[in-house]
């Protein structure tokens, strides 16, 4: 299954207390951070899609990069020059591998709001956890990487 999402439009407040409701513990601490200080946040799935962090705005964006789903297909599954892009405007990144973990999630949360930085995660699966670790290393040498990964896994 390949999804084609991009996603940054406006929330209403009331929206977001009925996504913070239904969504899984590990998103809630995102959508807090959307909702109660101030943050962005851009969803992209598995895609070929263009994508940018809009400019001039006055919002730390969170940028989630879905590759996940029943496969992954890592950096090159993604329109490269969108994510070269992100990966330079960001301070701080989180590479999931593993399950996804509340603590994970408020941490690149934290680290946007508390710095007011742009900050990526990618939800990937293990046979993919390098190829993006590199990417983010390669373009974003010495900035911060989180790296969640299974027992045993490549990192």
């Amino acid at each position: 299954m390949t999804v084609r999402h991009v996603s940054m439009r406006p929330q209403t407040r009331e929206g977001l207390n009925a996504a913070w409701a239904y969504s899984p513990p590990h998103l809630r601490p995102i959508i807090e951070a959307v909702r109660d200080r101030g943050a962005a946040m851009l969803f992209v799935g598995q895609s070929a899609t263009p994508f940018r962090i809009p400019k001039g705005s006055d919002k730390p964006a969170i940028v989630i990069l879905g590759d996940d789903f029943d496969h992954a297909v890592g950096p090159e599954g993604f329109h490269l020059p969108s994510v070269r892009r992100a990966i330079r405007a960001c301070q701080a990144f989180a590479v999931v591998s593993s399950g996804p973990l509340a603590p994970v999630y408020a941490s690149i949360a934290g680290a946007s709001v508390i710095g007011r930085c742009n900050v990526m995660l990618i939800e990937t699966r293990i046979d993919q956890e390098i190829p993006w670790l590199a990417m983010v290393q390669k373009l974003a040498p010495r900035r911060h990487v989180l790296l969640s990964t299974v027992k045993g896994g490549h990192a």
